[in-house]
């Protein structure tokens, strides 16, 4: 039996990037382990010494991932340098505390730097460790500000390793972005060529509808209603979405019409309590039926498949954090195969590439369905529209 590239180990995304960590983790922690430094200390304190090595690891490793994995992407990659600058400094003020305290623990322990024998391996190190902590008992815990030599020694101590790989995890960061911006602008070409070919038809069909609504407003005022509803859809999305992003509160009245018009063709059959914000500041935007294709799942698979009575749940709250939509609805009795289909497949890659802070999170019973999503504010009021377009 032919055996599938797919089918092996660590072929998943989610198991490639645990193979990533486990590679920097023992990467990090062999190059603590081998410094000279430490391998000194072992030598000459045996346990204690490896304590302390263990120590420098966990520090190293915590200046790894705060760095590079919130310190980095909220104010590097945004170019904010003056929060950035202040929290570096910060955190290495931080690192040279625990060195001290460290050094401390160790002269009160085990009285180290003490004079050790010339057969100790690495003794140029050990000598460079008894100036460097006579230097910090001198000047105290914030000794790094008086003395350049201890700043100098506390990122070589600390920061020397921990630096070489976020500067790696920086280039990949760096080509990861490159690869997903050319995979963003291939599909908006895509898009464009796609709305370029069907854009007759819609025009036809939305003055037809202008139409229909004309000749029914008398005589049948809900199908007059239905057709305006219908209408009011189209001409959204054929005219107010040809920027990248469009206010949130167009997008939210955009929902709160398609809900109507559902809930028109749906009558009694369902059960339906939506939540949206009153009023949402203008400066908020979104990128164009990114949340509609939840909606449109809770209907067709809780609604539309089913002749018994359905429930619909849907609230959209806005807040300092930013957007929560939840949205729930009822299964059939004879449910499908699988729940949600090409739409939010799609829906999936484009919240993967425009808003890489998002939160999706789908559960699935048998008897009902529910979406959790959370874009952070940030991604909301800052969205880049060139980004958008992968220019």
């Amino acid at each position: 039996m032919k055996f599938l590239l797919s089918q092996l180990p660590f072929q998943t995304p989610s198991a490639r990037r645990l193979l990533a960590h486990a590679i920097v983790v023992l990467a990090l922690y062999v190059l603590v382990s081998a410094d000279g430094l430490t391998a000194s200390l072992i030598y000459r304190y045996g346990t204690t010494g490896q304590w302390f090595m263990n120590g420098q690891f966990l520090l190293q490793l915590g200046i790894y991932y705060g760095w590079g994995y919130w310190l980095f992407p909220r104010f590097l990659y945004r170019f904010k340098p003056l929060p950035l600058l202040a929290l570096i400094l910060l955190t290495y003020t931080g690192v040279y505390l625990a060195n001290y305290a460290g050094f401390s623990w160790l002269h009160q322990t085990v009285g180290c730097p003490d004079d050790s024998p010339p057969s100790l391996p690495l003794s140029s190190s050990w000598v460079k460790l008894a100036a460097m902590w006579h230097r910090m008992e001198q000047h105290g815990p914030l000794g790094l500000f008086t003395n350049v030599s201890l700043f100098g020694w506390n990122f070589l101590l600390s920061f020397t390793y921990p630096a070489l790989l976020l500067a790696f995890k920086a280039l990949y960061d760096n080509m990861a972005s490159q690869i997903s911006n050319a995979q963003l602008k291939q599909q908006n070409m895509q898009l464009e060529l796609n709305y370029l070919k069907s854009q007759i038809n819609p025009h036809f069909l939305f003055n037809v509808l202008n139409s229909v609504y004309a000749l029914t407003e008398e005589d049948c005022p809900p199908a007059a209603q239905l057709v305006h509803q219908l209408s009011g859809l189209m001409q959204y999305t054929l005219y107010e979405t040809a920027e990248p992003t469009v206010p949130l509160q167009k997008e939210l009245q955009f929902i709160r019409d398609y809900i109507a018009l559902e809930k028109t063709r749906t009558g009694k059959r369902v059960d339906l309590q939506v939540l949206f914000p009153e009023s949402v500041n203008e400066s908020v935007h979104i990128v164009p039926f990114v949340l509609i294709p939840f909606v449109e799942n809770a209907f067709k698979h809780g609604v539309q498949r089913s002749t018994r009575k359905s429930w619909i749940r849907l609230a959209v709250v806005v807040d300092s954090a930013g957007l929560q939509l939840t949205i729930s609805n009822s299964k059939p009795a004879t449910p499908e195969v699988s729940i949600g289909g090409l739409g939010l497949a799609n829906v999936r890659k484009r919240l993967t590439l425009l808003y890489p802070g998002h939160v999706l999170q789908v559960v699935n019973e048998p008897d009902w369905y529910q979406v959790d999503l959370t874009l952070p504010l940030y991604a909301l009021t800052s969205f880049n529209k060139r980004e958008t377009m992968g220019y």
